[in-house]
């Protein structure tokens, strides 16, 4: 009756069976692996680890003002050992298979294979070709543990242009891995060596990644588990540099010493130029000729052809002279010693002397660069003019020499106190108004200036500490020292001190501001990893503000005008038809150089004259007479300046494009200048 009933319960027994059967079998496979294979279970869990290897961060991008890109990262491939079950005994079958593909000594790569051992990965070649891809692609089986993985490299794609600024960068130096590796750096990861990549690492590096791996006891990887954490891209840069200026300034600086060579037979093998905004400090140009290609050293290959060249030592072509060359300033600091006059008290605005071309300082006779002299000089034609002897003059009045010894004081009391506090008067104004301690620009390897004085017991220049002597005459108003009246009288000239081309450019900027010395820079502002958002941005700072009365110094600007715009100017025939009106000094300076006599010709100056928006300083050590190249350089310098400011973006590219062509043949494989 109950079957009838329920028609399905039938079937409900062969399913309930169904179900029990399951349940036994499985529990019956948990048996056998739980009994017979769980020993080999457990060994083999136990041979599974995980490892984290690191990922490179992508490194932040440099722009100029214009957002021009002057260093970025491109696609590359590198090749890797990586450590991973591969015996240390295989590394020398691993590097001979390896060095006619790579093209790299044998030895050297077994040096690599074989430093840093406890890394897990270590790159043995960068930019690598698709040949060389293809050859270890075919060859696995033959090169255990070598594999090609995606890279970046850093390209500068200007080549030459503003190679001293940017600087480049190489992998770690031996000497600094560890604080590399302390800071969070991989071991493969490159770093900036000098220039503006050196100066911001911190800031363009970022933070490197890891990617999870699982990997046997052996060694051997199973299977990734993504990134923990994700790499930290860097920060990207934007300068206050024009692309375009610079290039353009890169390219008269090569014309006008070409120009030279062939005309006037006079070898420079240097030549610098600065130019700054004087609104901010911003650098805008800064040329040190010679000139070389970061790119040169990213590529091996590139190096090794022009390794004659980097390493000349008498060219130094990988030395910012702008920076790190302090040399004589000849004339160029004259309106500044007048300005030290004219606080002291010796001088007026309105003082005058009769320059006959000669004047005695002490016992020397002392002549003026112009045989007969200038007649009747006051202050604003001793600058247009370029008068020494009012400058010996003044050398000589702001150290009393006239009311000491001539006026009966004791030579020896004299030397040690009035001599020693003109002296400091005279350098001390030089080094407020920028000429003397270093600049502190955002570059790396930045030299101070230095000064000098006799030492007339042993007959020679020795340095003079300027800071000590201030403290000396402070605590015990006198300074003990051979010194002679000579040196009053060439300081004021310019022949005993030394400083850069950019302290010449900070010193014509703070003449220019009126006494208000601003801090040279060329980071402009800090951007995001992809460029397109202001993090930071860099404002003026100013460092020094010299009270200078009104009249002392429109008699010093009046003079600096009157060099450049008016007949007698030592400045004015290079810039007859200039379309704006420059204000500046010209400089000549006598120097030895290779064993000859020669002179450094020098200029600074700043444009337009009553609103000034540009500092300028030139310096050509063996370049001859200051109207022979820096004033003509100058003036195609600022005729750039004036000429970018109208461009289109579409003209600055083309200028860059033309920049890029031109120098791209440029021949450095013979160890010369191109």
């Amino acid at each position: 009756m109950k079957w009838e009933e329920n028609p399905r319960a039938g079937r409900l027994v062969w399913i309930y069976s169904f179900v029990v059967a399951a349940v036994l079998a499985l529990i019956l496979r948990l048996g056998y692996l739980d009994v017979v294979r769980g020993k080999s279970f457990h060994d083999r869990a136990g041979q599974t680890l995980s490892t984290y290897l690191g990922v490179m961060p992508n490194r932040g991008w440099i722009y100029d003002k214009g957002m021009n890109v002057l260093a970025y990262n491109a696609p590359s491939v590198s090749v890797v050992l990586s450590r991973f079950g591969v015996e240390k005994e295989l590394y020398p079958q691993l590097a001979h298979r390896l060095a006619p593909v790579l093209h790299v000594p044998e030895d050297e790569l077994l040096k690599r294979m074989t430093q840093n051992l406890g890394d897990k990965e270590i790159q043995l070649y960068e930019n690598a070709s698709r040949k060389q891809i293809a050859y270890i692609a075919e060859h696995q089986s033959q090169l255990p543990g070598i594999q090609c993985v995606e890279d970046v490299r850093r390209v500068y794609p200007y080549g030459s242009l503003g190679g001293h600024i940017l600087g480049y960068i190489q992998p770690q130096p031996a000497s600094a891995a560890d604080s590399y590796r302390k800071a969070g750096y991989l071991p493969e990861q490159k770093v900036g060596i000098t220039g503006i990549e050196r100066q911001y690492e911190a800031t363009l590096a970022g933070k490197h990644g890891n990617r999870v791996w699982q990997i046997t006891s052996s060694g051997v990887p199973i299977k990734s588990f993504g990134m923990s954490p994700e790499p930290t891209p860097g920060q990207s840069l934007r300068l206050t540099l024009d692309a375009s200026l610079q290039g353009t300034a890169q390219q008269l600086v090569m014309d006008q010493l070409d120009h030279v060579h062939h005309k006037l037979h006079i070898h420079p093998t240097d030549a610098e130029a600065v130019m700054l905004d004087t609104k901010t400090g911003g650098v805008l140009a800064m040329v040190s000729y010679p000139y070389y290609n970061p790119e040169w050293f990213v590529d091996a290959g590139e190096y090794d052809k022009h390794e004659k060249y980097i390493n000349n030592t008498r060219l130094t072509p990988i030395i910012n002279h702008t920076l790190t060359s302090p040399r004589y300033p000849g004339s160029t600091v004259k309106p500044v010693n007048l300005l030290a006059a004219m606080a002291s008290g010796v001088i007026t605005p309105y003082s005058t002397i009769q320059d006959n071309g000669k004047l005695m300082v002490g016992t020397y006779e002392a002549h003026d660069w112009m045989p007969g002299g200038h007649g009747t000089v006051d202050v604003p034609t001793t600058i247009q003019k370029s008068c020494d002897t009012f400058m010996y003059q003044v050398g000589m009045w702001m150290a009393h020499w006239y009311d000491g010894p001539l006026g009966g004081r004791s030579l020896s009391v004299w030397n040690q106190r009035e001599r020693i506090a003109g002296l400091n008067r005279m350098f001390d104004l030089e080094w407020h108004f920028g000429l003397g301690p270093k600049t502190g620009i955002d570059l790396p390897g930045e030299a101070a200036g230095r000064f000098y004085a006799n030492d007339s017991i042993h007959h020679r220049i020795v340095p003079y500490d300027l800071l000590a002597s201030e403290q000396t005459m402070k605590e015990q108003h006198y300074v003990p020292n051979a010194g002679l009246l000579y040196d009053n009288a060439f300081a004021a000239i310019g022949q005993m001190q030394e400083f850069t081309p950019l302290q010449l450019a900070v010193y014509a900027t703070t003449i220019a501001n009126n006494g208000t010395r601003l801090q040279p820079h060329l980071l402009d502002s800090i951007l995001s990893s992809d460029g397109k958002k202001v993090i930071s941005r860099v404002k003026p700072r100013v460092i020094d503000h010299v009270h200078i009365p009104p009249e002392h110094l429109r008699a010093v600007k009046l003079g600096m005008v009157r060099a450049v715009n008016q007949p007698g100017g030592t400045a004015y025939r290079p810039f007859i038809g200039a379309r704006y009106t420059a204000a500046g000094k010209t400089g000549t300076a006598e120097i030895s150089q290779w064993g000859k006599k020669t002179d450094i010709s020098l200029f600074i100056g700043y444009a337009p004259a009553d609103n000034p928006r540009v500092a300028i300083a030139v310096m050509v050590p063996g370049g001859g007479e200051s109207s022979d190249v820096a004033v003509p350089l100058a003036r195609k310098l600022l005729d750039a300046y004036f000429d970018n400011e109208r461009q289109s973006s579409q003209e600055k590219q083309e200028v860059l494009q033309a920049w890029t062509r031109g120098t791209a043949s440029l021949n450095t494989e013979n160890g010369q200048l191109p």
